[in-house]
């Protein structure tokens, strides 16, 4: 769903609304589907200019300008001048009539969603000029997708869940995890080959995790793997290796100072350089703790802790997104719903606003980052066999103010319930 903002001007000519398209670009002509569609909105021909923008990278959040009486257009209120904005900080020429000083004439508007949202389409009023101008602006990511069921072959993992997944180029990594609760399943390290949509066995030399865990974090920098943490049936652990998915071997990595504590069902997240494990649960307590290990130092630091404004969870999601570390839901005795931030460079933690068709309160879910967004799907909304969510997916679109750092807001939006075959 759109939001329809303005429509500013007069009220003659003949009422427009082009709907909304994928990608707009201003003569009015959009692209939809692949194709262009042009609109053209009065008779009165001038002189044809353009402002390119650089989509998909970049696109326009803004449309002003000015309008004004009109005493040879039957006296009535037309759109002067027009002005565009993108989400890169640019601004087009005023298209129209200006002032000496370059500003647009008459009394000046503005249309523009909220949270920098993209412009998708225009509505208005036009007859042999431009009465009255409106936008609809896109309060959802453009981002579509559809469920489908991947074909396997070779020996995979089979059922388990509380393992941990991740991407190494075109290849999906899986370690660890349980089927039947608290107790763990095996210590190998499964790869599935997207190429060849074929499962197998990594080669299991060096140092190779010496537990079977569960409630294991995984993360990939480059091409290697790094695993922090999990249990057994009968103790915690705070072993952390790394596995060299090139060279096939396993190494563990000597701990120094500040190492974080053993403990299971934390997240873990990472930046090119970074490893950041935060929260989970010890043998006694959960933790709201958050360490980060430097890959080219060799060193962990145990960074600022949130205190009681994020309190401490397991199954919680955990992300690196714009330079800014993101803890989303989890369990503290009971599933939660809300979303925090720590800024590395401020060393500053946030609770964050959200807005939107907020998702269920819920715990150890699937957790995706696509560019600015973060996508959740699944989890548990109680400690139930039973109360398992099902296949909606979720997305939390970051925006960071500029000039306010101490303001950030996400937005929620149902991202794809659209079902082929059920994986």
């Amino acid at each position: 769903m759109s939001n329809k903002v303005g429509a500013v001007g007069g009220n003659l000519g003949n009422a427009f609304d082009d709907g909304v398209f994928d990608d707009p670009m201003i003569k009015i002509e959009y692209e939809k589907d692949g194709k262009l569609e042009s609109r053209q909105h009065g008779t009165v021909s001038g002189e044809l200019k353009e402002f390119s923008v650089d989509y998909p990278n970049e696109y326009v959040i803004s449309v002003g300008g000015s309008y004004d009486h009109v005493d040879d257009y039957f006296k009535t209120v037309l759109i002067k001048s027009l002005i565009f904005k993108t989400n890169k900080g640019r601004t087009s020429p005023v298209f129209g009539g200006i002032t000496e000083s370059g500003q647009p004439a008459a009394t000046e508007f503005t249309l523009e969603g909220k949270y920098g949202e993209k412009l998708i389409g225009f509505f208005g009023r036009s007859g042999q000029a431009l009465d009255a101008i409106g936008a609809y602006f896109s309060p959802t990511p453009m981002l579509r997708g559809k469920w489908i069921q991947v074909e396997q072959q070779g020996k995979g993992p089979g059922p388990r869940c509380s393992h941990a997944i991740a991407m190494v180029g075109q290849k999906m990594y899986s370690f660890g995890g349980e089927l039947t609760p608290n107790f763990h399943i095996d210590q190998h390290l499964y790869v599935f080959d997207f190429n060849t949509r074929t499962w197998s066995l990594a080669p299991p030399n060096g140092e190779v995790p010496e537990l079977a865990c569960l409630g294991v974090g995984m993360v990939a920098i480059g091409t290697t793997l790094y695993v922090f943490g999990g249990r057994d049936g009968n103790r915690y652990y705070n072993g952390f290796h790394s596995y060299d998915t090139v060279k096939n071997e396993w190494k563990l990595i000597t701990h120094v100072d500040n190492v974080p504590t053993p403990r299971s069902f934390h997240a873990v997240a990472a930046d090119d350089k970074n490893v950041y494990v935060f929260g989970g649960v010890s043998k006694t307590v959960r933790v709201n703790t958050l360490h980060a290990y430097n890959i080219v130092d060799q060193k962990w630091t145990e960074l600022p802790n949130p205190g009681e404004s994020c309190k401490a969870r397991g199954g919680l999601g955990l992300a690196v997104v714009q330079g800014k570390i993101w803890v989303v839901y989890g369990f503290i005795g009971d599933e939660v719903d809300d979303v925090h931030c720590f800024d590395p460079v401020e060393r500053k933690w946030t609770k964050v606003e959200t807005r939107g068709e907020k998702p269920s309160a819920r715990s150890v879910f699937g957790l995706a980052v696509v560019g600015k967004y973060i996508i959740i799907s699944g989890g548990e909304i109680e400690m139930d066999p039973q109360a398992h969510l099902g296949l909606s997916c979720w997305i939390l679109r970051v925006h960071i103010k500029a000039h306010t750092k101490a303001h950030i807001m996400i937005q929620y939006e149902v991202f794809v319930n659209n079902v082929t075959r059920v994986p």
